[in-house]
């Protein structure tokens, strides 16, 4: 028996080694042959095993979870975030490191394949190398290629696609408002990341070049681009803490905090006629920022408000915000407050109800909630940035105003706003009161302003946004718009110019006839909504064809909104280069499909310079109006630094201002509404003296309401109780928009204080048509 099994093992291991060996054994053979053969066949049968398990490895590994799985995910974030679900915009099936829009034949160096891609990582690595090496070399001490041209290893962390409008996708549109206007819209099918965008005309009447037009002097942005920044590098915590799913505390990094953009202005920046929280300009821009670089605490999100100029686009929320708004209509209420606590025995309640309601009581109880809230939030260690609008607008004033009284007009205002280190973003809106006197004096007062804001502690970027008027459009040239008297400070301290007024009456015509339509069912689209389309000029403006309507403000924050899309674009290519740097840097490491680690994004705290270490474009030393000094020798001085002369406003008709006049008769203050505060008087005689502080610059500036409405007169205005040197003011012109300009009155006033009077001038010395006797004062300005 036991040879019959000894013969068997012979048979068996004979015909294994003829398998082996690809030849059949002979009755012949060597003694050697059978020993080599017996040392081959185990490590044969083991590499076959271990290919086995990495076929089986690949499979589990690579496989990509079904999209049911993907919006479970993205439902999960969005639950954890307060606000959205941060990395919805990244394709969940693309390589890490694919530039969004990048076509797939250029697959980069680090970038893993997808599903219907053939190979792995590891394939694709040698393909692109041609050297073959095998998985262990790669993982452990390779390093992968650079990428080609106009790829990068981190992927875009921007909701849109920074390419052409023609290559948006559904899933990945455009710059929303680059989309808006070349007619192109995402394809409304999304059922795949890959449908490509179709053209489409929105029959808007505006010319498709009118965002480029609208660009009076773009600078070189880097102050734009440097205060962005700061903005993406608060949305990207809040990206990573979502990813990480907890709210746990975080020690808040240095520089994170609300990114706040201040709006200085006239009444269209005031929102005369429309909607200051959903239509406005500045809510538009507000909006931008929320949906582009949401943060943390951006809890009170702008409304959306469908397009007035594009009625026909197609929404380019991006998806999350749409799971978002879902959410927040299914969430469950909160729950009800904990019944209160029973009250103590009648006996002894008098005297604890009268202690409750004394207002020493009161107070009391304010400051130990306000005490112990403060200590509940230091222990959290970090507040939740969010993005905060401050509009310090005021009706009827220009830069003028803002040059000599920010700080005043900041300081009433502050205290009812979260001004923290002061603005990361001014936007200036003058161009339509800047329009007189104009000139020179234009051009001098809004390089003080600029002067002013770029030395705030907080260091903002500045944009100029000039707003059109019909009116004035129709009673001036082109040549003698403000924004022209605005650009040589504007080169100067490299601050864009944006125009609406370039962009509508320059010298590309901002608004086209819309074009005929293609079919029956277009045109009875058309013409049954024919409110819809903007086909004239003054479709964007109030009966006044002064202020913007609904669909001006919309135009206007579309010119800023597109010129800040190019500039984000260019931070996050600059902020791309960066991580790239840093991930090339360290070691590769294979990662499952479809994942990106943070370790390979734009990090918040690797790739991004504090605020301290910001570069900054330093001021000119001197004023723009300074000649150059040279030496005997022709050789050019140093520049003197230039300061502003200390400016001391009083905004005598302000509520909140603390100045009361030395001496009244017969002036009274009046609050025409929020921003026009007055002290008026109608009675020829009437007097006020204010006591004011002048400085080095010797000059008294007073400023009161340009009008031809209102019954506006004159008075004579004295210093120091001369009348032999008094000067006239008059109110009235014939003009067809009310201003406040401040004005010197007074120059080479010895330093010190003075007393300046205000007199209403009688009836037959008024320069109004009627003889009116009206006037309105709004302040007084010393330097």
């Amino acid at each position: 028996m036991a040879r019959r099994d000894s013969k068997s093992w012979r048979r068996s291991r004979t015909l294994s080694t003829a398998f082996l060996s690809d030849s059949a054994p002979t009755k012949g053979s060597s003694l050697l042959s059978r020993l080599r053969l017996r040392a081959i066949a185990p490590p044969a049968l083991v590499a076959l095993a271990v290919v086995a398990c990495l076929v089986l490895l690949r499979a589990g590994t690579t496989s990509v979870p079904p999209p049911s799985s993907v919006d479970n995910k993205n439902t999960a974030h969005a639950a954890q975030h307060p606000n959205f679900d941060f990395d919805a915009h990244i394709e969940q099936h693309a390589a890490p490191g694919r530039v969004l829009g990048e076509d797939d034949d250029d697959t980069a160096a680090g970038e893993v394949a997808d599903e219907d891609e053939a190979g792995t990582a590891e394939e694709a690595v040698e393909d692109i190398d041609g050297e073959g090496e095998d998985e262990t070399d790669e993982v452990d001490g390779g390093e992968l290629p650079a990428p080609r041209p106009g790829t990068s290893l981190a992927p875009p962390f921007l909701p849109f696609t920074c390419d052409d409008c023609s290559s948006a996708s559904a899933r990945h549109p455009s710059a929303p408002v680059c989309a808006k206007y070349r007619g192109t819209s995402p394809s409304s099918s999304s059922t795949s990341s890959s449908s490509s965008a179709h053209a489409s005309p929105h029959h808007s009447g505006l010319h498709p070049d009118i965002l480029d037009h609208s660009v009076l002097f773009a600078g070189t942005g880097a102050e734009v681009r440097r205060v962005l920044k700061r903005a993406m590098r608060s949305s990207l915590w809040a990206a990573k803490r979502a990813r990480e799913g907890t709210e746990e505390d975080v020690q808040r990094a240095e520089g994170e905090e609300p990114f706040r953009i201040l709006v200085l202005g006239g009444s269209v920046s005031n929102c005369r006629g429309v909607d200051p929280k959903t239509t406005c300009w500045h809510a538009h821009v507000l909006r931008w920022f929320q949906k582009m670089l949401p943060m943390e605490g951006d809890r009170d999100l702008v409304p959306d408000q469908p397009s007035l100029l594009v009625p026909q686009a197609e929404s380019l929320l991006p998806i999350v915000q749409q799971r978002e708004r879902a959410r927040r209509s299914t969430s469950p209420p909160p729950p009800e407050d904990a019944p209160l606590a029973p009250a103590p025995p009648h006996a002894d309640t008098a005297h604890l109800v009268a202690r409750a309601l004394s207002p020493k009581h009161k107070t009391a109880k304010k400051k130990k909630k306000k005490k112990a809230n403060a200590k509940a939030g230091a222990s959290k260690g970090r507040r939740r940035p969010s993005t905060k609008l401050i509009n310090g607008s005021k009706s009827a004033t220009g830069s003028a105003f803002f040059a000599f009284c920010f700080d005043e007009e900041m300081t009433l205002r502050r205290k009812n706003v979260d001004w923290g280190l002061g603005p990361d973003l001014v936007l200036l809106e003058t161009g339509v009161n800047d329009v007189w006197p104009g000139g020179e004096r234009a051009t001098r007062d809004f390089e003080k302003l600029l002067r002013t804001l770029r030395t705030l502690p907080s260091q903002p970027a500045v944009i100029a946004v000039e707003a059109a008027s019909l009116l004035l459009a129709s009673t001036t040239s082109m040549a003698s718009n403000a924004e022209y008297d605005h650009l040589p400070a504007a080169h100067f301290y490299d601050v864009p110019v944006l125009s609406v007024k370039q962009a509508l009456f320059g010298s590309v015509a901002g608004l086209s006839p819309p074009p005929p339509p293609s079919s029956t069912s277009d045109a009875v689209s058309l013409s049954s909504s024919p409110d819809s389309t903007v086909t004239k000029i003054d479709d964007l403006f109030l009966p006044d064809l002064h202020h913007p309507n609904e669909r001006g403000h919309e135009l206007l924050a579309d010119v800023l909104i597109s010129f800040l899309e190019q500039q984000a674009c260019v931070a996050q290519s600059e902020l791309l280069a960066i991580a790239d740097d840093r991930i090339r840097s360290t070691p590769p490491r294979l990662l499952p499909t479809g994942t990106v680690a943070d370790d390979q994004r734009v990090d918040p705290s690797l790739d991004f310079l504090s605020r301290k270490a910001e570069p900054v474009r330093p001021l000119p030393a001197r004023s723009l109006f300074t000649p150059f000094a040279f030496d005997k020798k022709g050789r050019k001085k140093a520049d003197e630094w230039w300061d502003l002369p200390a400016p001391r406003c009083i905004q005598v008709g302000n509520a909140k201002t603390t100045v009361e006049p030395v001496q009244n008769r017969g002036w009274t203050k009046l609050a025409w509404a929020r921003d026009k505060q007055y002290l008026v008087a109608d009675t020829p005689g009437a007097s006020v003296t204010f006591r004011v502080e002048v400085g080095a610059g010797g000059t008294v500036m007073a400023d009161w309401l340009h009008s031809r409405f209102y019954d506006l007169g004159d008075v004579s205005v004295y210093l120091d109780g001369d009348k032999a040197k008094a000067a006239k003011l008059a109110g009235y012109w014939d003009l067809g928009w009310s201003i406040g300009v401040p004005t010197e009155v007074f120059t080479g006033v010895a330093p010190g204080p003075h007393d300046v009077t205000f007199e209403v001038l009688a009836a037959s010395e008024s320069s109004h048509p009627s003889r009116k006797t009206n006037f309105r004062l709004i302040g007084l300005i010393t330097t």
